[in-house]
């Protein structure tokens, strides 16, 4: 059976966005439930992020979606929270 030139586009668009997708990770200094909320308020605002887990017992916030803003961006956005907190906050290698 053929797929017709529209479904293979949506095909190809399909697979295009899965390849762009991605996942970043920060170290987040949290100490509690008001913390990891407030880091989740601020990244749940950007464009294109989907996710965000965070960890009190690791101390890592976990972003993904499928075109996520630039780490840089979702960096400052979360230090201007941890200055203000008296948080530490970074980019996980």
């Amino acid at each position: 059976s053929q797929s017709t030139p529209l479904e293979r586009r949506s095909e190809r668009k399909r697979t295009t966005m899965a390849a762009e997708g991605g996942e970043v990770v920060f170290n987040v200094q949290m100490s509690c439930g008001g913390c990891s909320g407030a880091c989740t308020r601020i990244l749940k605002k950007m464009d294109g992020v989907e996710e965000v887990d965070c960890d009190l017992d690791a101390q890592t916030v976990k972003v993904t979606g499928a075109e996520l803003p630039p780490a840089e961006d979702m960096l400052a956005a979360l230090k201007k929270w941890g200055e203000a907190a008296g948080k530490t906050v970074e980019l996980a290698q």
